[in-house]
């Protein structure tokens, strides 16, 4: 019988593929092995030194840590089997998100499986149809795609722009509803930082609700790692922080005002349709939150090496974005973003090629993750080998990625 048909799906699916990487945007996950777990691991057979880990702190590879995750599991239930509304949240989840809560200042916490799916639930359970929010032009594809779930009156401003977003926020007039304002405290790609006293400023002149995503920020930055906004509290009125970065470990974490857990469980999908995080999570939880007072070595390294870093690639004279410890080298380029990046791998040195739509068409980066765990001797050999591949693509020798 014909195929009523020209393409199967696979077929149809394979020709984007194919489209994506004549344009230089193929993306294709390594395989990798730990040695010694931390900067240096294995990839196709030999050791690199990577700088794509958003294990900030070195949590993930702290022994002791990670003693006390297995302790956590042995100890209570590794699933929570159901919702939090079909089948209710545990103790240990409730005593877990009310210390959060008061650590980082908020009344209120909910924790979820991922930083994708805690902003799919803010963004999807404040706004409603034709309801006015004001987005960064730069926020995490997260927020884009709950932003289009959510069908509101989206107003963009220019990337860290407070200006444009003063102008933006007196040409919508007054509104209905509470306008909301989204955006990144520490921007993951190009490694800018919001201005908090800035947007606090805004806010008193014209108020409105800003939820503030911490995720690149939380463990890492602010008075014992609360996040960048800590700085000012109060400025902020939600936050989102992950465990998957900084804090070495996995799910994330909604900072609230009170009574927000209650009107998102009931108007955020993702809380309503989720299995919850389990009570062995919680525990762990607990236990990370004892540690993070005491990690202030630590975020005095990441700052330290993040600003060696960008000394070392000056003295190369490689320009560089960030001011703290995600650094970004605007190439533009697609093609020759993934062109150094191959060129950068077979140096030893692992890296990130941002392209489209990771960042704006047009506007390619290589993106390094800096750690506490990296030493100068580390980064001296990433910006070396960064300043031969630059140099092989100027002599036009660089080989296609």
């Amino acid at each position: 019988m014909p195929q009523p048909f020209a393409m199967t799906l696979k077929a149809s699916l394979e020709a984007r593929v194919r489209e994506a990487e004549r344009r230089g945007l193929g993306r294709r996950p390594i395989l990798v092995r730990e040695l010694g777990r931390g900067p240096v691991i294995e990839q196709d057979g030999k050791p690199c030194l990577s700088f794509l880990s958003n294990d900030y702190l070195g949590l993930a590879a702290d022994p002791a840590w990670r003693r006390d995750v297995a302790e956590s599991f042995a100890r209570e239930a590794p699933s929570a089997s159901a919702s939090r509304l079909a089948g209710g949240r545990s103790r240990i989840a409730e005593e877990a998100e009310c210390a959060y809560a008061e650590y980082f200042g908020f009344d209120e916490c909910l924790f979820l499986p991922s930083g994708y799916q805690a902003n799919l639930a803010l963004v999807t359970g404040l706004l409603q149809a034709g309801q006015t929010v004001f987005a960064d032009r730069r926020v995490h594809a997260s927020t884009g795609h709950a932003l289009m779930e959510a069908r509101a009156d989206l107003h963009t401003y220019r990337h860290g722009d407070l200006g444009h977003l003063k102008r933006r926020l007196e040409r919508a007039g007054t509104t209905a509803v509470e306008p909301v304002v989204l955006t990144e405290s520490l921007f993951s790609m190009d490694g800018s930082a919001s201005d908090p006293a800035g947007f606090a400023s805004l806010k008193a002149r014209r108020p409105f609700f800003l939820a503030v995503d911490e995720a690149h920020a939380a463990g890492c930055l602010g008075p014992g790692g609360r996040g960048l906004f800590a700085e000012l509290p109060g400025t902020a009125d939600a936050m989102l922080g992950t465990f998957g970065k900084g804090l070495g470990y996995f799910g994330a974490f909604l900072l609230l005002p009170a009574g927000f857990r209650h009107l998102l469980e009931h108007l955020a999908s993702p809380v309503m349709h989720s299995t919850a995080l389990p009570p062995a999570h919680a525990r762990g939880a607990l236990r990370l939150l004892a540690r993070l007072p005491g990690l202030d070595g630590a975020r005095e390294r990441l700052a330290d090496h993040a600003e060696t870093f960008r000394a070392l690639l000056a003295e190369r004279d490689i320009p560089s974005a960030g001011t703290r410890h995600i650094v970004a080298v605007p190439v533009g380029s697609e093609a020759k973003a993934g062109q150094l990046a191959a060129s950068l791998a077979r140096q030893g040195i692992l890296a990130l090629a941002a392209r489209f739509p990771t960042v704006p068409a047009g506007q390619a980066i290589l993106r390094f993750s800096i750690t506490a765990l990296h030493d100068r001797t580390m980064l001296a050999a990433a910006a070396d080998a960064l300043a031969h591949a630059l140099q092989d693509c100027r002599n036009g020798s660089l080989a296609q990625a």
